[in-house]
């Protein structure tokens, strides 16, 4: 293509802003016909109801051979290794998984489905209470839509404070650093103690032990205080999925 003809590529381009937003734009997905959106949900709801009842068959139904199941501890499984997966609830257990909060897109023979799935589980006279969430992408052959990918999450339950004196506040208020300008402040308002890392947003920190503290919708993070041999607070961690960020007290 020679010089003059990119010349007038580029002149056609910007005189017609409309044929860039077009290049760059992609084509948005066109809402999911009704009986898709039906049917990927009794889809789901019949797979989720065969993990229960410990039956292999419905999932061997509903995947296509060459499905990847991204599961929530981390593992990728395939279809043969999922189907190991299903068996009977132990005679002890009682559970119950149901889909909410659906969201359906379509793109041709490809269609997505992303929805939580709070799981009810009693166990020997205790009843635990779990949410997941998952993403499954489904390829349409021959009439039937059939999984080709799913990932699955858990998603963490909140955490509830305990009951602490407010007195201990006070040894934990000051300035922590993670670099020269970056600066997390610890101030005690009343009987909660409140936790600001400079420019973004207070926050209040609740008490899961004496020295550990969390923040309400974050459940997957702590913020943990560590005392020298003389009880002294010198560090505060910023606790992430078991991963610490250290924050060392900066002087009075």
């Amino acid at each position: 293509m020679s010089r003059s003809h990119i010349a007038l590529l580029l002149c056609l381009a910007l005189s017609c802003p409309s044929l860039l937003d077009a290049a760059q734009e992609p084509t948005p997905p066109k809402p999911p016909k009704p009986d898709t959106e039906t049917e990927l949900k009794r889809i789901t709801q019949e797979l989720l109801d065969a993990i229960t009842a410990g039956n292999p068959a419905v999932w061997d139904r509903h995947l296509a051979e060459t499905c990847l199941f991204g599961a929530e501890d981390g593992r990728t499984l395939t279809k043969a290794q999922m189907l190991e997966e299903i068996r009977p609830l132990p005679a002890a257990y009682k559970g119950s998984l149901t889909i909410a909060n659906v969201q359906v897109r379509e793109h041709g023979d490809v269609a997505i489905i992303s929805y939580d799935i709070p799981e009810k589980l009693e166990l020997y006279g205790q009843t635990l209470n779990t949410r997941f969430h998952s993403t499954d992408t489904y390829l349409k052959r021959d009439g039937r839509w059939r999984m080709i990918a799913a990932q699955v999450q858990v998603l963490p339950s909140e955490l509830e404070p305990v009951a602490v004196d407010p007195k201990i506040f006070d040894a934990y208020v000051g300035r922590y650093q993670l670099a020269p300008d970056v600066v997390y402040i610890v101030t005690r308002e009343g009987n909660r103690l409140m936790g600001e890392r400079v420019g973004r947003e207070k926050e209040e920190l609740l008490p899961k032990s004496e020295t550990i503290f969390f923040v309400r919708g974050k459940p997957r993070g702590e913020k943990v205080f560590v005392k020298d041999k003389d009880g002294k607070v010198t560090r505060l961690i910023d606790r992430r999925d078991n991963n610490d960020l250290v924050w060392t007290r900066a002087a009075p």
